[in-house]
């Protein structure tokens, strides 16, 4: 009777093993797809760091190129600025001339006005010959 109570005690016992043993098994199984998983997501956020250090060298070069642009925009304003401030000096002065000139050519044509009508006035008799 002992022999068979132990006789069934290992059996029972190296059941009770195999079903623990197969549970590893498959625990060990879902850790490996765990793992697997984990591997997957390690290299995604590999591929996103390098896209983020791809953006964050484009976004320097960005300001950068914006930084340099900045400089040629005063550049060119202070350039443009000098050569705005000699036209309009050109043009205020070509405003003076341009007011003397018809000022002059006002006078010219009322003394030519003038020679005319007293041109026409002695020829028809108006103003006498002495």
């Amino acid at each position: 009777m002992s022999v068979t109570i132990e006789q069934d005690l290992k059996e029972y016992l190296a059941e009770q093993f195999k079903q623990i043993e197969l549970r590893f098994q498959h625990i060990d199984q879902r850790l490996e797809q765990i793992d697997q998983r984990f591997e997957q997501i390690d290299r995604r956020f590999e591929k996103i760091e390098a896209r983020l250090e791809k953006i964050e060298g484009d976004i320097t070069e960005l300001k950068v190129g914006q930084a340099r642009i900045e400089g040629e925009i005063k550049r060119v304003e202070q350039t443009l600025g000098g050569e705005i401030k000699r036209v309009e000096e050109k043009i205020d002065g070509l405003e003076k001339r341009l007011e003397f000139q018809e000022f002059i050519n006002r006078g010219i044509l009322i003394g030519f006005l003038a020679a005319i009508l007293a041109g026409l006035a002695k020829l028809f008799g108006v103003i006498p010959s002495s």
